[in-house]
């Protein structure tokens, strides 16, 4: 009972708070004393927008000049990561082998000991991921308004797929800090054969069928780092879609964008750090057991599909991850 006179009492102050009026005719509705105050109110809070704005303003201008200054620094880091610039050994240090060149597969030990990235790269993921070269970051500043950011991600040339660079960029609403409009990817030129993002499948002919029926093949969309560069979409305004979906949606969108804020605000600014270890929260870093449902039912390209089983094993299409970096909220249509 006193569950339902809390709720009573809740519901009979709601009703006096003007939820069913305009903010300018609940204003209008107090007392002349109380709507003096809120006015004056109203005045600060104006003058406060007004800082923040410059804020905003001033603290993208100084993003990007940091960002510029970065710059050179990201490109030696590279060089040497590549093997292009070369570190001569310190006075009583051995020299080693030669024919190692740069920091061989850096970046694909950056990503996995982070655990935000780490979550997203499957076994297939790191032949792949072997020939990351550097990823790099750019803000998106426009008259001194940050409208978001891009991540580009450089390949040497590989079996895998023909595009030498991947970017990935997220629109933010400037009038809106922390609001994401929409997130873009390149299209990834897979070679034949070649595609981690999908499991191919093929299903065994009909007992009694024709003896020259060939198996049918069709393929399935599986978990995979490379997922980040198609990103889900939010779906416009005449677009239909009931609560729970857009909920689901939601948190897939929240944690698409935590992981892109932190390779821009973590991995990249602190490479080496995440290579060494140093970086990794003092719990240490979670890794997965061998009971991983993925390819449970298929192996890959050689996998066969039962007669009985027409539809297959699904494969989660969402890349949800955890870490620190605060999710934004995403424009609601």
């Amino acid at each position: 009972m006193s569950g339902d006179n809390d709720t009573q009492l809740i519901q009979a102050k709601m009703a006096t708070l003007g939820l069913d009026q305009t903010p300018e005719e609940f204003v209008a509705g107090l007392a002349p004393p109380v709507k003096r105050r809120v006015e004056a109110l109203q005045e600060l809070q104006a003058k406060h927008d007004e800082l923040e704005a410059q804020f905003r303003k001033e603290r993208a201008e100084l993003e990007a000049k940091y960002e510029k200054l970065y710059g050179p620094l990201y490109v030696e880091r590279s060089e040497i990561v590549q093997g292009s610039k070369e570190v001569p050994a310190r006075e009583g240090e051995p020299a080693g082998d030669d024919a190692i060149k740069g920091i061989p597969e850096f970046w694909l030990a950056v990503l996995l000991k982070c655990e935000v990235t780490m979550d997203m790269i499957k076994d297939k993921d790191m032949d792949v991921l072997k020939y990351l070269r550097d990823i790099q970051a750019e803000g998106l500043v426009v008259d001194g308004v940050s409208h978001g950011f891009k991540l580009r991600f450089l390949f040497d040339s590989n079996p895998y797929f023909t595009n030498e660079v991947l970017e990935k960029t997220y629109h933010m609403l400037p009038e809106d800090d922390g609001v994401l409009e929409r997130a873009e990817g390149t299209k990834i030129e897979w070679n034949a054969g070649k595609d981690v993002t999908v499991k191919i499948m093929k299903k065994k002919p009909k007992k009694g069928g024709k003896g020259d029926s060939k198996p049918q093949v069709k393929t399935e969309r599986v978990d995979s780092f490379f997922n980040f560069f198609d990103p889900p979409q939010v779906p416009d305004g005449e677009e239909e879609i009931d609560e729970d979906t857009m909920e689901e949606l939601q948190a897939i969108i929240e944690a698409d964008y935590e992981v892109g804020a932190t390779i821009r605000e973590k991995l990249i600014p602190e490479a080496v750090s995440w290579y060494t270890g140093e970086a990794m929260d003092e719990d240490g870093l979670y890794l997965p057991g061998d009971d991983d449902e993925d390819d449970e039912d298929f192996e890959g390209e050689e996998g066969e599909e039962d007669d009985d089983d027409e539809e297959g094993a699904g494969a989660g299409e969402g890349q949800a991850a955890g870490g620190q970096a605060q999710p934004p909220e995403c424009k609601q249509q």
